[in-house]
């Protein structure tokens, strides 16, 4: 493996780790605010009016956050039934232009999420009285995040193409079905 495509690798497994951490503290912030909103209904009636929207924007958050982890890892939707019929080489080829693509548009929607997020900044939240911008930088940090691990899993099938290739054109290569 070169040390380039073994640094991209690198790179995509620590950033998808600091994301993963940070999902997993969202949705234990959720489940406490949740807990608290359970309590303050069936047991104590204090009638905290801030838990439920607290949990929508930690919802929100830990929910798009969650995407560039299934990202890294190409857990996200994909045709694999059809693309599992074509030679490896095929496959990969394939697999890099539905890359590039999803790439492409998770940086078109990181785009236009921030003029999303900046329109949000004149409103604010009911509760809290917090611009809405907080709430909508969501939507662009999380696919600025998506496009950066897409284009790191089309770079490593990039480099296994050329493996792949390297190994087809060498004489004494064992041919596998």
């Amino acid at each position: 493996m070169s040390s380039v495509k073994s640094n991209i690798i690198k790179v995509s497994n620590k950033l998808n780790k600091v994301n993963q951490f940070c999902v997993g503290i969202l949705i234990s912030l959720l489940i406490l605010d949740v807990w608290i909103a359970v309590i303050d209904r069936y047991l104590f009636h204090w009638q905290l009016s801030w838990v439920e929207e607290l949990a929508r924007y930690i919802m929100i958050w830990a929910i798009l956050l969650a995407v560039p982890c299934c990202t890294a890892k190409r857990e996200h939707m994909g045709l694999e039934f059809i693309v599992n019929k074509f030679s490896s080489q095929t496959k990969i080829g394939f697999q890099i232009f539905m890359g590039v693509l999803l790439t492409l548009f998770f940086a078109y929607l990181s785009y236009e999420g921030v003029n999303f997020a900046q329109k949000g900044s004149g409103q604010v939240s009911s509760v809290f009285a917090l611009p809405m911008s907080y709430a909508y930088a969501a939507i662009p940090i999380t696919f600025f995040l998506s496009a950066i691990q897409s284009l790191f899993v089309v770079l490593q099938d990039i480099y296994k193409l050329c493996e792949l290739k390297t190994m087809s054109m060498h004489p004494y290569t064992e041919k596998r079905l």
